[in-house]
């Protein structure tokens, strides 16, 4: 009896201890549902508000653009990006005012995009339509932000539906309003165009020991305590890793084995104490390109943050500046002293172009901008395309307080790009 009895205890442990496990299992699911949940729902929230951003900026460069086809071009992408919010938004339980304006002025955009594209003009009219549009995105981001902010509020006390957008989760009135910025810019043309080619690298091949010379030459050998091997690269343009131990910090670098050229250098760390001022850093920046042989350069955008200035440099034959050779040039703002460097535009493509000779005037490349851009500058240069580099005039303006580039063909007359300029908080402005 006795050993019957024990037999029963065994068993109830056993089952006690498998429900114990099932239930922990059940938790453990419902935590990770509801983590999933609420991720799906923060990304579907996140898509709708760059997309309605994305959207605000299409608009700007349609009102502005001048070609019927470059119009189209960014009316197409207004109707796109209506089509992504919508389908974003849809993931969500509509509880949220916000999300259900955002969806159907999101459907009310796409139409009026659709109507504009198959009229093919923008009438006085439509350009007072379209200003209304462009001050409703920024609207509906702002409060697709805090419906952002709302949904994370609601997470945490373990609620997956949107309030009201006028009440949080105690039912206290909600502001939204926030200031953030909209997108990152270092200037036209930042990214470098792969063509696939390398032209700016000489034919000779250098050895490794070459290439830790060439790196405690081109920082300075005063500043360099020791130079040692780092991680080789391949790729387009293989190169010798480099370490270099400074009296003030460590940089890893990139140089080319073809030519021996400096492809690329970064800090090890940053967050360094701004004491110098943006035009120290800038003149320093020209020197220490002109003492490492890049002499032709232009400064054209520069972004400020964690005490590290970042100024790009493209290069210029006669009064002509070339997009596509540009160099990123990394200061610290502490000592004003070169600790970055990024050269792959420059050396990919940096070569002497023919000769660089407009068709038309600046004034008849002018007449093709929009009335309403309130023009402040203009510069001939080259840009990169997809099907290769063009002549053009930029001329830069502000309109409703936006700072936007426009670039007209100077051979044939044709806008080829419209950019707009997006400052950031962290200090990036046009130099």
């Amino acid at each position: 009896m006795e050993k019957k009895w024990k037999t029963t205890l065994v068993l109830m442990a056993v089952a006690l201890a498998a429900l114990g496990g099932a239930a922990a299992r059940s938790a453990w699911n419902a935590n990770a549902y509801q983590t999933r949940l609420r991720e799906m729902y923060d990304g579907a929230v996140l898509s709708a508000l760059r997309q309605m951003e994305d959207m605000e900026l299409s608009l700007n460069k349609a009102l502005l653009s001048q070609e019927t086809g470059e119009m189209a071009r960014y009316l197409n992408q207004v109707s796109a990006g209506a089509g992504q919010v919508q389908r974003s938004l849809s993931l969500l339980p509509l509880r949220h005012t916000a999300t259900q304006a955002a969806v159907k002025f999101a459907n009310q955009a796409a139409d009026y995009a659709g109507a504009l594209l198959r009229t093919g003009q923008v009438t006085q009219a439509d350009a007072r339509q379209l200003n209304a549009l462009i001050d409703a995105c920024g609207q509906y981001a702002q409060a697709l932000y805090g419906a952002r902010e709302t949904l994370a509020a609601q997470a945490a006390s373990g609620e997956y539906t949107f309030y009201d957008q006028s009440e949080d989760t105690n039912g206290n009135a909600y502001d939204s309003g926030v200031s953030y910025p909209t997108l990152i810019y270092d200037g036209p043309f930042s990214d470098a165009r792969d063509t696939g080619t390398v032209k700016g690298l000489p034919d000779r091949k250098i050895s490794r020991e070459e290439a830790l010379q060439i790196a405690r030459d081109f920082v300075g050998a005063d500043r360099v305590a020791e130079a040692s091997p780092g991680t080789d690269t391949g790729g387009l343009m293989p190169c010798w890793g480099v370490t270099l131990k400074l009296k003030d910090g460590v940089l890893q670098a990139a140089v080319t084995k073809q030519g021996g050229k400096m492809l690329w250098m970064a800090p090890d760390s940053a967050g360094f104490e701004p004491s110098k001022t943006i035009e120290e850093c800038r003149e320093n920046a020209r020197y220490f390109l002109e003492r490492n042989g890049y002499a032709q350069m232009r400064d054209t955008y520069f972004q400020a943050y964690e005490g590290v200035m970042v100024i790009s440099f493209a290069a210029t034959q006669g009064s002509t500046v070339l997009y596509p050779d540009l160099i990123k040039v990394q200061l610290r703002m502490d000592t004003a002293q070169v600790v970055g460097w990024e050269a792959r535009g420059y050396l990919q493509n940096h070569t002497a172009r023919p000769p660089l000779t407009p068709a038309w005037t600046e004034d008849e490349a002018r007449a093709r901008v929009s009335a309403r851009l309130d023009v402040d500058s203009s510069q001939l240069c080259l840009i990169p395309t997809d099907s290769g580099e063009k002549l053009c005039y930029e001329f830069k303006g502000t309109y409703q307080g936006g700072t936007y580039l426009v670039y007209i063909n100077a051979q044939t007359g044709r806008q080829e790009q419209l950019l707009k300029v997006v400052e950031e908080n962290s200090g990036l402005e046009a130099v």
